[in-house]
């Protein structure tokens, strides 16, 4: 475990690393001279948030890492490498299928499929797709008042 979590702190603080260097070139949002939260704010929430993870995961792999005698974890296996290429080639289809379907339903078909690819039941990863599908609608829709792609349905 303890490569893998190294590896992991080690990526997620390069994708923060890389959305601070991107995303400082984004405007500033001025009205009446009062800095309001921008087209940058989202990103370095998310970007502080891996940061924080990620060093969180260097350090607890650094202390750890004489604790443990072997590490199984480091071995790629054939069930992992699938997994892998599954979300990959899953990526690759969702941002078609929501400009074919809408964000909505591809969202929802999206996270069915990667759930039940990672062994959660059926109508498990339904209820949980339906459940994040509407908190992503809720609050990008209702809060930030973004609207999403709708395509053939008018929901």
């Amino acid at each position: 475990m303890k490569v893998k979590n190294l590896s992991y702190g080690v990526v997620l603080v390069c994708i923060s690393v890389f959305v601070f260097i991107y995303g400082s070139n984004f405007p500033d949002f001025i009205v009446r001279g009062n800095k309001l939260p921008g087209p940058k704010f989202f990103p370095f929430l998310i970007s502080y948030l891996l940061l924080i993870v990620g060093l969180y995961f260097i350090i607890h792999s650094i202390i750890n890492w004489k604790k443990t005698k072997t590490d199984s974890a480091r071995y790629i296996t054939k069930k992992g490498l699938l997994r892998v290429v599954s979300v990959i080639i899953g990526v690759g289809t969702y941002v078609p299928l929501i400009n074919l379907v809408g964000f909505k339903i591809g969202t929802f078909a999206f996270a069915t499929v990667m759930m039940s690819i990672f062994g959660v039941k059926i109508l498990k990863s339904m209820l949980y797709s339906l459940i994040l599908t509407a908190i992503i609608v809720l609050i990008f829709e209702k809060v930030f008042l973004i609207p999403f792609p709708q395509k053939f349905f008018p929901f």
